[in-house]
């Protein structure tokens, strides 16, 4: 297979699965899939502390209000506050990861304003894919 057309193919499954839209949705799925059972919490632990404050803010500023995808996190985050309740910490959590995903995924991609060159997945594939291209 040629080298180029491996990496486009790698460039199309990374963007697609790290789209807002379609991360979004798989991170509801196993939030409806993992319900905790009353009495499960052994400790008590503070889950309102300074840091997930901070957290919380910097998440809305960077995803709500400057974000490509704003409608999908503001969708997103509603319907973790009305279904999801009991596990909003872990919805946040994943929203960041999803987030640091996607910024992973446009500089490589080589997108706009990207600092990372976009033949820079190229230099990971093995000297024999590379051999073998043509």
């Amino acid at each position: 297979m040629d080298a180029t057309r491996l990496v486009e193919g790698y460039r199309s499954v990374l963007k697609r699965i790290y789209s807002c839209e379609a991360y979004y949705e798989r991170v509801k799925l196993y939030l409806s899939r993992t319900h905790p059972r009353f009495g499960e919490r052994n400790t008590r632990q503070q889950w309102l502390t300074m840091g997930n404050a901070r957290a919380f803010v910097t998440s809305i500023i960077r995803q709500g209000v400057f974000g490509r995808q704003r409608w999908s996190y503001w969708k997103f985050l509603l319907t973790v506050a009305t279904r999801y309740r009991h596990c909003v910490g872990a919805a946040m959590t994943l929203a960041v990861m999803g987030y640091h995903f996607q910024v992973m995924t446009s500089r490589l991609s080589g997108n706009a304003g990207s600092p990372v060159a976009p033949h820079a997945m190229q230099k990971c594939l093995p000297a024999e894919t590379s051999e073998h291209a043509g």
